[in-house]
């Protein structure tokens, strides 16, 4: 099994567009009918699990064809 070897600053400054992204869209009122609220616990969630999630995508593609180099 393949372990991929991600760069730290890349996963934290992905996730802080992507959590960026959703606080903007939560202000604006795009996903939520309170337009300038903010859910903190929302944001926390996926601040968590945005991370775990692209390196198990990361896990899985480096591991679905491991003799193809």
């Amino acid at each position: 099994m393949r372990f991929p070897n991600p760069s730290l600053s890349e996963y934290a400054l992905n996730t802080a567009v992507v959590v960026l992204t959703m606080a903007v869209l939560q202000y604006t009122g795009w996903l939520s009918d309170d337009p300038a609220g903010l859910d903190p616990a929302f944001l926390a969630v996926v601040a968590v699990t945005f991370p775990a999630f692209s390196y198990l995508i990361a896990l899985v593609g480096a591991n679905v064809w491991p003799g193809a180099e």
